[in-house]
């Protein structure tokens, strides 16, 4: 007979939540041991004298960790009551400033309703303001508006003026030409008129 690793289990006492933990603890135990397996079917079995083994190995360990974790339990507990308490007098301070503030709450309330009042007003103000800088921003752009556009005339008049004044200067130049000529024809001998050579 032999007995398979759920059964060690069984025999150690573990629980379900632990099973597969301990489980493994005990392969480990058969590979440490190199104990022989046996299958037998489509179960692998430890020969009971082996079993043995294993058990007197894993027990003094599972009640060791068994003792530890009852120790950090206790821990635990003591703990928790410690912040039971740490929380009780958390609440009672809690309480205690509620009414504190509440008490400050109701003396303040005038004032504040008197505050909310003056920063009513306050806002009306801005907004009056904020009307009144819109309605100037407004006329601004329109200001800014025509001087453009004064400037594009200002810009093409004085355009238009320096081409007629530069027409002027061509034809006055045009016209000196001409007097020249005229000038040097009336002054021109008989001869240079006849063959029209006055240069």
């Amino acid at each position: 007979m032999g007995k398979t690793v759920r059964e060690i289990a069984d025999i150690l006492g573990t629980s379900p939540d632990d099973l597969i933990k301990e489980k493994q603890r005990i392969r480990d135990e058969i590979k440490r041991q190199n104990i022989k397996v046996s299958k037998q079917g489509n179960k692998f079995l430890i020969d009971d004298s082996d079993v043995e083994k294993i058990v007197g190995v894993l027990r003094p360990k599972i009640n060791e960790e068994s003792s530890k974790n009852n120790e950090e339990n206790e821990e635990l507990l003591r703990q928790i009551e410690e912040l039971k308490k740490q929380n009780d007098k958390l609440r009672k301070d809690k309480e205690d400033k509620n009414e504190e503030l509440n008490r400050i709450s109701s003396k303040k309330d005038d004032e504040i309703s008197k505050k909310n009042e003056e920063i009513r007003r306050l806002n009306k103000k801005i907004e009056k303001y904020a009307d009144d800088f819109k309605d100037l921003n407004d006329k601004q752009m329109q200001l800014n508006n025509q001087q453009q556009q004064l400037q594009a005339k200002i810009l093409e008049q004085t355009k238009q003026l320096k081409d007629s004044q530069q027409k002027l200067l061509d034809s006055a130049e045009r016209s000196s030409q001409l007097q020249d000529k005229v000038d040097k024809m009336e002054n021109a001998s008989l001869w240079q008129r006849i063959v029209r050579k006055f240069d």
